[in-house]
């Protein structure tokens, strides 16, 4: 059960590291303009989740 809590942490910044870079790659492509705000709000959330990881 340690060895689980331990890793969680590790596997949350992995999860939004992933996800920040997988939005802003999708991003770089997209046209629309409600999509690309979406994307961005996306990355946004992701970076918040990051940085509360390590604080």
């Amino acid at each position: 059960m340690m060895k689980i809590l331990g890793i969680l942490p590790k596997i949350k910044r992995k999860w939004h590291s992933l996800r920040i870079h997988y939005n802003r790659v999708l991003l770089q492509d997209c046209l629309d303009c409600r999509l690309q705000k979406k994307l961005q709000e996306k990355i946004s959330y992701h970076e918040m989740k990051l940085n509360n990881l390590f604080y």
